[in-house]
């Protein structure tokens, strides 16, 4: 296990002195597998009960909430709750596939449908949906029950590289405790995307390039955003030969190979989707459906979504806004507790986050596609203080609460 990566790139600052922490005693008296997965546990009933609860005030008003998709009276019962929104395509691209036609509105534009998302999460529900004939739906959430185990579990592994035992097991803490972390076990690719994602930064860390190329290719599959793993594996090489770091001519093929694999997986679902349905530009338009009612538009042009969600809902002042976000980025970035974490997991957060910025627009489902910026509260500066630890879980737990009741009564998750 290479803990002390030379990569790590940490600077000579004082790192905060920790004050006790009863979970790290608890966890300490298991394997450590055990602790993590024992947190893991524990988040599931609480978010279970939470969806429950909701499933049950809109069970009880059948197509009183959100517009008759949770439940609408159909009797579908708590598992069908969980595969509402986007779990809606996801089983009906495990059930029929993807349609060869896309949809039109009558204004000529093209309507949401099933291209948007990635089939890797949807073929594995199919196939063992079809091994067990169990119900679509509780095999989905069953998948993405244990995939968000594995993503804890990946997670905690790849932080214990860069961070204490403490900062390891509250970071991940926070990841299962999080506001969106109910994604994790209801029909929606997030945990497998995790998995893979936090899988292929281990990889990184570790510099088994080989693992990393697997992993972010089945990523690029699973959903958007993989290709913030190629970059980050760009900034490594790059800073790894600029510091002169050895770099033996194996690894280097290794490490060009992984990042061109990577990068060609992320491109190929719109060839996929192109070649499908005879729409050359079948992928974009079909992500850019859902636009049309936020911003009025469905014109794509990289780096602009942001901008022109702000400036619709705040005038000049919204380009001000998301040029403050920006800066503010950068400016974290780089605080010594950050650069702590190292060159190659910053590298991924700013990858990441790039992503985001270049290609989202920032509406409702912006909380859930934050996850895999999961080690931003992993840093020694939170972990290390009791108050901030605590108001940290608190107010992930508390506004986890106040999602499922606004986005799963209200609007899509």
């Amino acid at each position: 296990m290479l803990d002390r990566d030379p990569s790590s790139t940490r600077v000579a600052t004082r790192e905060p002195v920790p004050s006790p922490s009863r979970l790290l005693t608890l966890a300490s008296r298991v394997p450590t597998w055990a602790a993590v997965l024992g947190i893991y546990a524990a988040s599931r009933v609480f978010s279970t009960v939470l969806l429950f609860i909701v499933y049950r005030i809109a069970a009880s008003h059948p197509g009183q909430y959100a517009d008759g998709y949770v439940d609408g009276g159909r009797g579908t019962g708590f598992f069908g709750f969980s595969n509402v929104w986007d779990g809606a395509y996801y089983t009906s691209i495990a059930q029929h596939g993807y349609p060869h036609v896309l949809p039109i509105s009558a204004s000529g534009a093209v309507e949401p449908n099933s291209w948007a998302f990635l089939p890797f999460f949807p073929w594995t529900v199919r196939i063992l949906a079809q091994i067990t004939g169990w119900d679509t739906g509780a095999v989905a959430a069953g998948v993405a029950t244990i995939f968000g185990a594995l993503a804890a579990l990946m997670l905690h592994r790849f932080l214990r590289l860069r961070v204490d035992a403490l900062g390891a097991l509250w970071g991940t803490t926070f990841f299962c405790f999080g506001a969106m972390a109910f994604v994790l076990q209801v029909g929606y690719a997030e945990s497998m995307f995790l998995f893979f994602c936090f899988t292929g930064m281990w990889a990184l860390l570790t510099r088994r390039y080989v693992l990393l190329a697997w992993s972010g290719v089945i990523a690029s599959f699973t959903k958007p955003g993989a290709l913030a793993l190629a970059l980050a594996l760009a900034i490594v090489v790059v800073h790894r030969l600029w510091t002169k770091d050895p770099f033996p001519r194996a690894e280097r093929i290794a490490a060009v190979v992984a990042g061109l694999a990577i990068a060609a997986a992320g491109f190929t679902w719109p060839l996929i989707a192109a070649a499908a349905t005879g729409v050359p530009d079948a992928y974009l338009k079909t992500e850019t459906a859902w636009w049309i009612s936020y911003i009025g538009t469905d014109h794509f042009v990289p780096l602009t979504p942001w901008f022109l969600f702000a400036i619709r809902y705040l005038g000049i002042l919204g380009a001000v806004v998301v040029l403050a976000i920006v800066a503010l980025w950068f400016w974290g970035m780089r605080k010594p507790s950050l650069r702590r974490l190292g060159v190659d997991i910053r590298a991924f957060l700013t990858a990441y986050a790039l992503y985001l910025f270049a290609v989202f627009l920032p509406q409702q489902s912006l909380p859930r596609l934050l996850m895999p910026l999961a080690p931003l509260v992993a840093v020694d500066s939170i972990t290390h203080r009791k108050h901030l630890r605590h108001l940290v879980l608190g107010s992930g737990m508390a506004l986890q609460f106040v999602a499922i009741v606004t986005l799963w009564l209200t609007g899509p998750p």
